[in-house]
């Protein structure tokens, strides 16, 4: 099953404003849709373990005086958006394509908090890396509804909502 679309439009302010602050990290490159392996999938959650353990949850206001900064965790701090971004640079920088690493915007659907995570394109289907899980598991089957998700050609989608 994929996430179904509403409409495409442009990233987010803040991503922009990160984006511009850090010259190719937003550079999506390569392959779209990665072979799914479990040794694949081992070093997804060993990546997501490891930042989930490095990086202790603060939210921006109180660790940068504001809210909705995106940026890479600072003194081992930040919030979900920093956990994307420092997720997806790690598996860059061990060699998975750029492109098979997106970022979206979701509600909890039982808290009803924003949050955001990093999805993993592959063979096997859409995998999220997030702060509030160990696991990878497939985006179906962690408590979200995705409101917005990156597109490796840099445009973002709107989903359609249940």
């Amino acid at each position: 099953m994929e996430m179904p679309i509403a409409y495409v439009f442009g990233p987010p302010e803040k991503y922009v404003e990160f984006c511009s602050n850090n010259e190719g990290a937003c550079d999506l490159t390569g392959v779209e849709v990665v072979d799914w392996s479990e040794g694949f999938h081992s070093k997804l959650e060993q990546v997501n373990i490891s930042v989930n353990d490095e990086v202790a949850f603060v939210p921006d206001w109180e660790a940068e005086g504001r809210d909705d900064v995106w940026t890479y965790p600072s003194d081992c701090r930040g919030d979900c958006e920093d956990f994307v971004l420092e997720k997806r640079r790690r598996l860059i920088d061990d060699g998975i394509p750029s492109a098979s690493l997106t970022m979206a915007i979701a509600f909890h659907e039982v808290q009803l908090f924003p949050h955001a995570v990093l999805l993993v394109e592959t063979s096997k289907g859409s995998w999220v890396l997030d702060n509030l899980h160990s696991d990878v598991l497939c985006w179906d089957a962690v408590p979200y509804i995705y409101t917005h998700r990156e597109r490796p050609d840099g445009q973002w989608v709107r989903s359609k909502l249940p």
